[in-house]
């Protein structure tokens, strides 16, 4: 995982699943804000599945009724971290699954539609502890870190 190619004065980095974002922003020095989101599990099965020869793989109806109130649920959870970003700074979206997928795209078409020309990158990550994106916010933003590094005594 590497920082940003060039350092921003304005960045924002968002860590984020389906269960909750965590939002990083450096405008002169860092702000965290989390969001808990309410998008329920997926379901899971037990036991045997059966399955519905009218369904056909990667498309018919949906096999799950609870799917379409999840994706809802999804679509808000984004709307409200999207919220949540400054439209002028640089954004770095990190995450383990494609919800920090979804979360670049509503970025990106949201930026087209309103002709902003930040730079919005992602990638996969595992959980990250809050020192470790700190460090990472700090490197994409260019800042020292506010003390030396172990060793260089």
């Amino acid at each position: 995982m590497e920082p940003p190619e060039r350092p921003s004065d304005r960045l924002t980095l968002v860590w984020l699943d389906a269960d909750e974002a965590v939002i990083l922003r450096w405008a002169g020095g860092p702000t965290t804000v989390r969001v808990v989101s309410d998008v329920p599990a997926h379901r899971r099965s037990t036991g045997h599945v059966r399955i519905d020869p009218a369904i056909r793989h990667g498309g018919g109806r949906e096999q799950d009724a609870h799917e379409p109130h999840r994706i809802e649920h999804l679509r808000r959870y984004l709307h409200e971290v999207a919220e949540r970003i400054a439209p002028e700074d640089d954004v770095e979206i990190l995450g383990p699954g494609t919800v920090r997928e979804h979360l670049e795209r509503l970025l990106r078409d949201d930026d087209r539609a309103h002709g902003r020309t930040r730079t919005v990158r992602g990638a996969p990550s595992p959980p990250l502890t809050p020192r470790q994106l700190l460090a990472r916010l700090r490197a994409g933003a260019g800042a020292t870190p506010p003390r030396g590094m172990p060793g260089a005594r």
